[in-house]
C-alpha cells in the first residue's frame, strides 16, 4: 500500500460482522493496521449492538450468520441510521441475494474469499465517495454527513459526546421521526434515562444550534431542515 491509502484508511473505523472465525480474525488482522479502529461481531445481533455503541463508518457483513442474518442486522441498523455504509461478504452470487442486499442498503460486494488488498481499495472508495457534500439544516448552521462534522457560521463546532450522538441520530434521519427507543439504543446505549433528560438534551441542542426539533407526541423527535 502507499502513503495515501494508508493515510485515507487510518481515518476509517469498520465494524466487521462475520460467524467464521478465522475468516473473521484474518480480515481483522488485516485491516487493523491500518485503519482507526475495527471491532469484530460473530453474528447479527452482536453487530447491533457494537454498531450502537461504536457508530462505525463502514460495516463489513456476511449474510448467511446464525441468531441474525445479514439482511436483518442491515435493517436494524439502517432504521437508526439511513446513510450507514455497509460491504457485503457472500459466497453466493445469486440475483435474489444480490437485489436483497441493494434494497437493504448494500453499496459495495466482495466474493469470498476476500482479498485483503481488494478490501482495502474499497474501504476507500467507499469512504470518500461524496466527501465533500454539504447539507443545511439551519440558518448559519451545515453538517457533512459523510465526515459527520457540523459547521456553523462556517466554522466546525464540536460537541459533548452525549450531544453529539444524539444531534448525529436526528441528522442521520433528518425530516423523518426519530422515536424514544431509537435514543436510548444509540445516545444512551439502553441506559435507564428519562424522556425528561432526553428533553433537555433536546432543548440544549436546539438552544445552541438554532434547531428546528419538533417533539412528535409520544413519538419522539425530528430535526427538520431549513428551506
Amino acid at each position: 500500500m502507499n502513503d495515501e491509502v494508508l493515510s485515507l484508511l487510518s481515518t476509517i473505523s469498520v465494524l466487521i460482522a462475520e460467524d467464521d472465525e478465522i475468516a473473521r480474525e484474518t480480515i481483522a488482522e488485516g485491516l487493523r493496521p491500518c485503519c482507526k479502529a475495527v471491532n469484530v461481531a460473530r453474528d447479527g445481533y452482536e453487530g447491533v449492538e457494537l454498531f450502537n455503541k461504536f457508530n462505525p463508518d463502514i460495516i463489513l457483513t456476511d449474510i448467511h450468520m446464525p441468531l441474525m442474518n445479514g439482511f436483518d442486522m442491515m435493517k436494524e441498523i439502517l432504521r437508526v441510521k439511513p446513510r450507514q455504509k455497509f460491504i457485503i461478504f457472500t459466497s453466493y452470487d445469486t440475483d435474489h441475494n444480490l437485489i436483497k442486499s441493494i434494497k437493504q442498503g448494500a453499496t459495495l460486494f466482495l466474493k469470498k474469499p476476500i482479498d485483503m488488498q481488494t478490501l482495502r481499495g474499497a474501504l476507500v472508495t467507499l469512504t470518500f465517495k461524496n466527501e465533500d457534500e454539504l447539507v443545511k439544516i439551519s440558518d448559519g448552521v451545515s453538517i457533512n454527513l459523510a465526515k459527520e462534522k457540523i459547521y456553523k457560521d462556517g466554522q466546525e463546532i464540536y460537541l459533548t459526546f452525549l450531544q453529539n450522538r444524539l444531534f448525529w441520530l436526528l441528522a442521520y434521519n433528518l425530516n423523518s421521526l426519530v422515536s424514544y427507543e431509537m435514543i436510548d439504543e444509540f445516545v444512551y446505549s439502553n441506559e435507564p434515562t428519562s424522556k425528561n433528560s432526553v428533553q433537555k438534551a433536546i432543548l440544549r441542542l436546539k438552544n445552541e444550534l438554532n434547531l428546528n426539533i419538533k417533539n412528535i407526541f409520544d413519538g419522539g423527535y425530528m430535526l427538520c431542515a431549513s428551506k
